[in-house]
């Protein structure tokens, strides 16, 4: 192995060493499990947050009108609150819960994720900032076959 390659691979382990002792994230399916077996997307939120109490409004969720496959489901949100914690529930499946996100404090709050939907219904992103939940609904359509009417 040469000096280059030797200093670059010992760069590369520190800084992958460094970005780790920063991180943290909390077992949500440990620490509150009957968030992950509510069906309905309000027991749902209410098991996660403590309330169903939200301010509709300070997040962007970009979903389709129509989704022809039910099975990818492209769903994207951002929002420039501080938030701990951002949740997304669905109210199409047997289980409401999506996915629970761990927000540090310099963290940026844009992601895109892909999600199963088994029949029409609405997704909601809520947005935990200093105890007050913030939220967005969107009723996605999802046509059986691939038919979008």
């Amino acid at each position: 192995m040469n000096r280059r390659n030797f200093l670059g691979l010992g760069f590369g382990v520190a800084a992958v060493s460094m970005i780790s002792s920063t991180l943290s994230a909390e077992d949500f399916r440990a620490s509150k499990p009957k968030v992950w077996t509510a069906t309905k997307a309000d027991e749902a939120i209410k098991e996660m947050f403590g309330t169903t109490a939200t301010t509709v409004g300070g997040i962007n969720l970009s979903a389709p009108d129509i989704a022809e496959n039910g099975a990818v489901i492209p769903i994207s949100f951002d929002t420039k609150l501080k938030a701990r914690t951002i949740a997304v529930f669905q109210d199409a499946n047997p289980e409401a819960t999506v996915a629970v996100f761990t927000m540090g404090a310099k963290s940026v709050a844009d992601y895109a994720i892909r999600i199963k939907m088994q029949k029409t219904g609405t997704v909601t992103v809520i947005a935990d900032v200093d105890g007050k939940l913030h939220s967005v609904s969107k009723v996605v359509k999802v046509t059986i076959g691939g038919c979008g009417g």
